[in-house]
């Protein structure tokens, strides 16, 4: 058997680490979620998701493709749980600062 210096972890300890690791963040993401009220949930029958892509700039291209995709998955599967899916489109326009501003217009006004 291997000993092991003060300080040193072992591989296996390594792995056993990161999988905890690993676990109690998708624990507190899952944690995060559902925090709607069950009023809000009765009076909204609409799912609103927000669709944050490049569609102008250097990466136009790019955002594109994938909001056809995106809108091409919705139109096969409109509803989710019974609600109706709403998208939410946003260009970033391949600018970190208007990434940004755009994201927080998603969270706040949009929702």
């Amino acid at each position: 058997m291997q000993t092991v210096k003060k300080g040193q972890i072992t591989l296996k300890m390594k792995k056993i680490l990161s999988a905890l690791l690993a676990s109690a963040v998708a624990m507190s993401l899952v944690a995060g979620c559902g925090g709607e009220k069950k009023e809000d949930a009765k009076a909204s029958d609409v799912i609103k998701v927000g669709v944050f892509l490049p569609l102008t700039g250097d990466n136009a291209a790019g955002g594109e493709l994938e909001l056809r995709g995106i809108k091409l998955a919705n139109k096969l599967h409109p509803e989710v749980l019974g609600k109706k899916i709403e998208l939410v489109v946003a260009d970033n326009k391949s600018d970190k600062a208007e990434a940004a501003s755009v994201a927080a217009r998603l969270i706040e006004k949009d929702k």
